[in-house]
């Protein structure tokens, strides 16, 4: 596999944008992402937790397992 196609890669190259994650408890979450790794476990800062597409609680830095995500979406 191409390194462009990898999605750690991917990743890697919005650290410092803001991306919105989905958890496979349906949670989704926003924030300016500042680490990952290769498992996939990212640090987001500034992060809100959203419900209907409105703020539903504020939490700064947050840490989220790669195991937990269902999916990412990152800037264009």
């Amino acid at each position: 596999m191409s390194t462009e196609k990898m999605p750690i890669k991917a990743l890697e190259n919005v650290v410092n944008d803001v991306v919105s994650i989905k958890l496979k408890d349906n949670r989704i979450f926003r924030g300016r992402l500042t680490r990952c790794d290769i498992y996939m476990n990212l640090t987001l800062a500034d992060a809100e937790e959203l419900e209907n597409d409105q703020v539903r609680a504020k939490y700064g830095s947050v840490l989220i397992r790669g195991n937990n995500i269902l999916w990412i979406r990152i800037p264009e």
